[in-house]
């Protein structure tokens, strides 16, 4: 459903000269028929590039909206609405807004900050109509969407949330994205140094079977350190696909709301600079779970390297992540496929499109998002 402007507040009207002259990237307007929009906010975030829509500001961008190349989704046309400011007036080439106010009969009393007020009211989510009470925390919200959830968290907007009443708990699900390379990192190299010293030693044995074992050589530390890097894209995979999307049953309560904390409010609002890496409390609980494990199975030498090359790969996971919403990779370069990719799994494919760091796994896994066809 788009959002419209209340029908107790007038449009505001916008000459084609006034229109025109916002095309930079402080200030950047585009047209959808005679709706006009403010799109400054989304230059970052758009999977072409901003450069894209700094060509069309001021322009029309129907024909972009329907393709080729790119069918817009029915979530990227309501994403839009979002930054909906007024109409243009095409009779007009008079820059004055007041005399296009006049002309529209919009009552003169109503004063500039005023119509802002209004305009910044109906660019967010309509607290009126939407399912839950945007101005309460929405943590224990959620599961009383039932049925509705999954529709609901499918659909994006742009703007934070915030998910507990206690501030506390609230600051720890938040991480900026640089905590994650100031942790882990230095475990990395201190792990990594430590492994070699200790296949350097020469105890540490692969066994074939009980009876036959090869000796692990310290020359060998670099390759398995990237087979655990390798290994760590298949279990983001399947993290992805069989935790954070798993479809809670519309009748329990806590499952929905726990799936809204681990990934729902993700998708509901994908451009949550705070939340677009895990908090380094909630990974060093999954990462101690997967070291547990490795050395349940494996010797101490050779499951740590298996290890530290996957701890190396989830860092690289999640500075890949955050640049996919926030970067802008250059046309046609591996990170800029990777972005349009998975800003397709956000807003028109959340039952596929899996991979974070590499489409690999889709492929076998038969999740890959499939080409347009026009």
């Amino acid at each position: 459903m788009n959002k419209k402007m209340s029908p107790s507040v007038s449009p505001r009207f916008f000459s084609e000269k006034e229109v025109s002259k916002h095309c930079t990237k402080d200030s950047c307007w585009v047209l959808l028929g005679t709706r006009v929009y403010d799109v400054t906010g989304f230059l970052r975030m758009h999977p072409g590039g901003e450069a894209l829509i700094l060509r069309r500001s001021g322009k029309d961008i129907s024909r972009e909206i329907e393709g080729p190349p790119h069918r817009h989704s029915d979530n990227a046309r309501r994403w839009m609405e979002q930054y909906y400011i007024g109409e243009l007036d095409r009779d007009s080439t008079d820059e004055n807004t007041e005399t296009l106010r006049l002309r529209k009969k919009i009552p003169e009393s109503t004063t500039e900050e005023e119509e802002t007020s209004a305009i910044n009211k109906c660019s967010k989510v309509d607290e009126e109509t939407d399912l839950v009470d945007w101005r309460k925390p929405l943590a224990w919200q959620v599961g009383y969407l039932r049925e509705k959830y999954d529709t609901w968290v499918h659909q994006p907007v742009d703007r934070p949330i915030r998910l507990f009443e206690n501030d506390f708990f609230e600051a720890n699900t938040k991480t900026s994205w640089y905590m994650v390379p100031i942790v882990w990192m230095p475990i990395v190299i201190y792990l990594s140094w430590y492994c070699y010293t200790l296949l350097a030693q020469e105890t540490t044995r692969l066994f074939i079977t009980s009876d036959y074992s090869i000796l692990v050589h310290k020359y060998s530390f670099p390759f398995i350190f990237m087979l655990g890097m390798f290994l760590w894209s298949f279990v983001e995979y399947c993290i992805h696909r069989f935790v954070f999307h798993m479809r809670p049953p519309a009748h329990n309560y806590y499952l929905i709301t726990l799936h809204f904390l681990l990934h729902g409010q993700h998708h509901k609002s994908p451009f949550d600079g705070s939340r677009l890496v895990f908090p380094p409390s909630l990974a060093a609980i999954a990462a101690g779970v997967f070291y547990l494990i490795l050395m349940q199975v494996m010797s101490e030498g050779l499951g740590t390297s298996l290890f530290v090359g996957g701890m190396c790969g989830y860092v690289v996971y999640d500075m890949i992540h955050y640049y996919l919403h926030y970067g802008s990779p250059q046309k046609d370069s591996y990170l800029y496929g990777l972005k349009a990719y998975h800003v397709k799994h956000h807003f028109e494919h959340q039952r596929a499109g899996f991979g974070i760091t590499t489409r690999f796994w889709d492929h076998p896994f038969n999740t890959v998002i499939p080409e347009q066809t026009f």
